[in-house]
């Protein structure tokens, strides 16, 4: 599958260009870069929760979304998953 959907989408691309044009400019500027992640670091060091939560899910990675599936009256629908292994025939 290629980046951005399915096989042969035309609008894949399109949306790769604002990414690869500043991927480009900073790769070419890198001190660029380096004034824009001290700038972050300086706004999370002022509290801003914005910018510390930006480099919690840079650093530590963004947090799992839980979901829960539960019937109609709120009770989860699995109550317990059980695995079992088993020897093939033949073996202890």
């Amino acid at each position: 599958m290629t980046p951005g959907g399915q096989p042969g989408n035309k609008n894949a691309s399109k949306s790769r260009i604002f990414s690869d044009r500043l991927r480009m400019v900073l790769t070419q500027e890198p001190h660029r870069l380096v004034k824009v992640a001290e700038q972050l670091v300086t706004q999370a060091e002022n509290g801003e929760p914005w910018a510390i939560k930006e480099l919690m899910d840079r650093l530590e990675g963004k947090a799992i979304q839980a979901t829960s599936i539960e019937n109609a009256d709120g009770s989860p629908i699995i109550q317990s998953i059980q695995v079992s292994f088993v020897a093939p025939n033949g073996s202890e």
